[in-house]
């Protein structure tokens, strides 16, 4: 039969000079230190250790993990605003481009403080904030401007309409024309005759749908309208066709 044995070493505890060590946090770096028969080593992402000399010449080691510092200790931001398009259109933006910090952030805008996004849109002329705080608690505030235009707003009108239900073409529009409420539209047939008027044409509740006075449907064909717009004056045509 094969025999095992076992080999103990036993240390005397009375051998160990007893050494307070005091808890320390310690820096990233890694480093080496030592105080009489005691030593500490410690590096960024391995365990340190905590040695005891005892008098006999043997030695004692505890050893912990050493934590790692995760993130940046800065955190700046810029902020890219777009100014209003043209009179009245309200549609302002800004774009926050982050500079450090560790993710997530919490983003408030003063116009919308549920929107915790780096970009926000459909914004007025006017002054605005923005506050960014890091998952590590770094808080930064900004404010910005968007400056408002004093040029109107182009009108757009379309020149064809399919009113036959599919959600396409269906009416007759003219886009940015709800800017400008004064406006009045009216629609000629080919000799000329008036078919149609609407006084505050908006696309919605004021709209053309290729119906008369009566809102019966008009036949396929060639329409032309005039409209006018804060006492400007738009004319040309409109093609019809279901």
């Amino acid at each position: 039969m094969r025999k095992v044995f076992f080999l103990f070493a036993i240390l005397p505890v009375s051998c160990f000079a007893q050494t307070m060590l005091t808890p320390t946090v310690i820096g990233s770096g890694g480093g080496y230190g030592s105080n009489g028969g005691t030593t500490l080593s410690y590096s960024v992402g391995e365990p340190a250790t905590a040695t005891l000399q005892g008098s006999n010449g043997n030695y004692l080691t505890e050893g912990f993990e050493q934590p790692i510092t995760v993130g940046n200790t800065t955190l700046s931001f810029t902020i890219e605003p777009t100014n209003e398009s043209c009179l009245n259109n309200n549609d302002g933006s800004a774009i926050l481009v982050l500079n450090g910090g560790t993710p997530p952030f919490t983003i408030v805008w003063s116009s919308d403080t549920t929107l915790n996004s780096a970009d926000i849109s459909g914004l007025k002329p006017g002054s605005y904030s923005v506050k960014v705080t890091d998952k590590a608690g770094l808080t930064l505030s900004d404010t910005f401007s968007i400056k408002g235009s004093e040029a109107p707003c182009k009108i757009v009108i379309y020149t064809g309409l399919t009113p036959n239900g599919d959600g396409h073409n269906d009416f007759w529009q003219i886009d940015n024309i709800d800017l400008f409420p004064n406006n009045e539209a009216i629609i000629y047939n080919r000799w000329g005759t008036e078919v149609w008027k609407g006084n505050g044409y908006n696309n919605s509740s004021v709209v053309w749908r290729g119906q008369d006075m009566q809102d019966k449907p008009l036949p396929d064909g060639t329409y032309f309208y005039s409209l006018t717009v804060d006492g400007y004056l738009y004319k040309g045509w409109v093609q019809l066709t279901r």
